[in-house]
């Protein structure tokens, strides 16, 4: 159930994302996901050796589980690949980031602490982040860790989530 504070809390992000350059879109299907909002920023990036394309992926789950979230990522991951600007492989002069952000009313702890605390999926010049916006608690749950692979990128990776995603100086 959407209330009017969910809505402030996306129209605030909607907003951030917006005002530093990101495209917005709403209600995308793919692969049989409803994708609420997805918001796409391409652009030269020295820290990426050459062009950064960056998604946020926002989805409405009734329930969430560990599985459920896996899968949602995957599915924004594919979409983010397959609608970048740049058509080099990644690695070639591209790096593509996904936020995949679901939105849930209530998160359970398992879930809570499989986010995290478990390493995102790898992927070669590309990331692929979950983030949990939990409504009933306006809080945001997402990898607080650095694991080796990509740990030149992960302190970047949550800034942008603190960035775009967090709302009145709450997170977590």
């Amino acid at each position: 159930m959407t209330t009017s504070n969910d809505n402030t809390w996306l129209q605030n992000a909607m907003q951030r994302l917006s005002s530093h350059g990101f495209k917005i879109a709403q209600d995308i299907s793919d692969e049989g996901q409803a994708f609420k909002l997805v918001a796409h920023r391409s652009r030269f990036e020295l820290t990426k050796c050459g062009n950064s394309e960056t998604f946020f992926v926002f989805a409405e789950f009734d329930t969430l589980s560990r599985e459920s979230l896996r899968q949602f990522s995957a599915k924004s991951f594919r979409y983010a690949k397959a609608s970048r600007n740049v058509p080099l492989p990644c690695g070639l002069f591209e790096f593509v980031s996904c936020f995949a952000v679901a939105l849930v009313d209530v998160l359970d702890q398992a879930t809570a602490e499989s986010v995290r605390n478990e390493a995102p999926i790898k992927h070669w010049a590309a990331s692929e982040i979950p983030v949990v916006y939990e409504r009933s608690q306006k809080k945001l749950c997402y990898f607080e860790k650095t694991p080796l692979w990509g740990a030149a990128y992960y302190a970047g990776f949550r800034n942008q989530i603190q960035e775009f995603l967090v709302d009145y100086g709450k997170s977590r």
